[in-house]
């Protein structure tokens, strides 16, 4: 069914959010009785779409993913800027003097969970399963027109050869559409497609327990898990918070990791309050009560002793354009009324409470070779709105039809949403029809490229700009990241030559020419990108957020002891 009444969502979801409510306090009061267990409790925003690394590309499945798979780098949890470090590999890659062959050293202590040893033939088989066209992955990309070939030159390393010289190697090895899986364990599990269903044999330091579709995911520690200890190096602002008391210590802390699926932000908040939840993003309609206008903790929240973390994102919305879609995409004119038709200002203040930050060009902030400053071309102006959509054969939206206008939801925040962006769009003449989603179904739609506009987001896979331009490179169309199938010679040329470069101001003269034609082209009406306020209990040791640093569980503690007494405090 393309799209849900309201009256009819909000009477199952009610159900659900009820029931997965009562799953999450039940579950929360039987383990607390033990107090001797080092156990997370987490909640997600949705159910995961997959655990396949291969298939994993959202930001739900991405949470649990590294905690069974690892991939042969990853980042340095507590040192910033961001630094890649060995994980599964011994050390760091070796290039060639035309850095076209790149020789990886592999660990030898290394056991799959089911006590195999991991060698270099794996990484041959995990990489060979991510290129396969039948499973249709979005991480094609990284290899796809990049890598040549890459073997095993004995049990312990890997070789790959290169196509052309590639900048983000270092970053792609640290994702987990590049993670290691046995072949004997997929083969076992997987569906008749090769994909993987709810069994999960990785290296990593958690093992999948059980997966209770649309309520829990949980995990245990993996007792064969390799040497890995708690990091030494920290920069002086992490250090300052107190993440260094565990350095040197064996990882990971926790024995088991509870993650709810509960989709409304209030019972959320509520399960955090009450002491049932260990960390959490303030959902917007709590913000004025959390935070003060001076971004410091509430009194009451101060006396609970709550952590909190406020920290730039490389997390991205805007609003997406289908190329293919046969109204909106043949007419570059209707798409530039569209974002004109938007007032940012008001779209950050009812949503985020002003602490998003406006774009003012497509890559979001703090990322290297960026513009100093650009001006959006199509920002908020309804006479210009107006004008534009009589350009584009639509005076006052007269012929034009309705337009089908997805969400990555279809809880409370997403019918917000949704009302704001029809309200928008109606003082120009274009009216919407709001379809909600589950976020695996919007996920779909994405792969199969059957969006036709839509509120997109994105958050960075590695630090730079080369990872957001690809999602407008017309060979990674839908299955690929670019679900929008925006598709144009002359910003292709563009990226190809920005993805063989390093840093500099090359580099960045030439992102100045892909913003101005993809702010012209419109296959976006660009949005904001996130400050994230997160807050974290007392007890939780170890908290840093990172949007980047997906393993992060793995260095958590819980203090048993002062859970103990500030839950009977309260």
């Amino acid at each position: 069914m393309r799209s849900i009444t309201q009256e009819v969502w909000r009477k199952n979801s009610l159900g659900k959010i009820l029931l997965c409510l009562a799953l999450t306090l039940t579950a929360c009061t039987h383990e607390q009785r033990d107090g001797t267990s080092q156990v997370f409790y987490g909640a997600l925003q949705d159910d995961a779409k997959s655990l396949d690394p291969v298939q994993a590309y959202d930001e739900v499945s991405l949470e649990i993913v590294p905690l069974i798979y690892e991939s042969l780098y990853q980042y340095s949890y507590l040192e910033e800027p961001y630094k890649v470090v060995p994980l599964l590999a011994s050390d760091y890659p070796k290039l060639s003097k035309d850095r076209l062959t790149v020789t990886i050293p592999l660990r030898r202590d290394v056991l799959f969970q089911n006590g195999r040893p991991m060698v270099a033939k794996d990484f041959v088989y995990s990489w060979n399963r991510l290129l396969a066209p039948q499973l249709h992955s979005t991480g094609r990309w990284l290899f796809d027109g990049k890598i040549k070939d890459f073997k095993a030159l004995d049990e312990h390393t890997l070789q790959i050869l290169l196509i052309k010289p590639y900048p983000n190697l270092l970053n792609v090895l640290c994702m987990s559409f590049t993670a290691v899986l046995p072949e004997e364990a997929v083969k076992k599990n997987a569906d008749a497609q090769g994909a993987l269903l709810d069994q999960h044999v990785g290296t990593g330091p958690f093992l999948l327990k059980k997966w209770d579709h649309g309520y829990r995911i949980s995990l245990e520690k993996n007792p064969k898990y390799h040497p890995d200890f708690y990091p030494e190096a920290a920069s002086p602002r992490l250090k300052k918070l107190g993440l260094t008391a565990d350095v040197g210590k064996t990882l990971p802390f926790l024995d088991k990791v509870h993650l709810d699926v509960i989709r409304e932000t209030q019972p959320t908040w509520l399960n955090f309050i009450s002491g049932k939840l260990d960390r959490l993003t303030i959902p917007k309609d709590n913000l004025p009560s959390a935070i003060t206008k001076d971004n410091t903790l509430s009194d009451e929240l101060k006396a609970k002793g709550v952590q909190l973390r406020i920290e730039p994102t490389g997390k991205f919305y805007f609003v997406a354009f289908n190329s293919q879609d046969p109204v909106l995409g043949k007419n570059k004119f209707l798409r530039q009324a569209i974002s004109s038709a938007i007032d940012r200002k008001a779209w950050i203040q009812l949503f985020t409470q002003n602490q998003g930050i406006a774009a003012d060009q497509v890559l979001p902030a703090n990322i290297a070779d960026r513009l100093p400053r650009s001006q959006l071309k199509y920002d908020f102006n309804i006479a210009r709105a107006k004008e534009l959509l009589k350009k584009a054969g639509y005076p006052g939206g007269e012929g034009l039809p309705t337009l089908l206008f997805d969400m990555r939801g279809a809880d409370s925040l997403s019918r917000q949403l949704g009302d704001f962006f029809r309200q928008q769009l109606a003082v120009v003449g274009i009216k919407l029809e709001i379809v909600f989603n589950t976020f695996p179904a919007f996920l779909e739609k994405a792969r199969q490229g059957n969006l036709h506009m839509y509120l997109g987001g994105w958050i960075l896979d590695y630090p730079d700009a080369e990872n957001v331009w690809q999602l407008l490179y017309s060979a990674n169309r839908a299955p690929g990241p670019n679900d929008s199938n925006y598709s144009n010679p002359k910003f292709d040329k563009l990226y190809e030559a920005i993805a063989v470069m390093d840093p500099g101001p090359k580099r960045a003269e030439i992102f100045g020419q892909m913003d101005a034609l993809i702010q012209e082209d419109c296959p976006w009406a660009l949005g904001y990108t996130v400050t994230a306020f997160r807050l974290a209990q007392p007890w939780l040791k170890n908290y840093r957020y990172s949007d980047l640093i997906s393993n992060s569980i793995k260095y958590y503690r819980i203090d048993i002891g002062e859970k103990k007494n500030r839950l009977k405090a309260q």
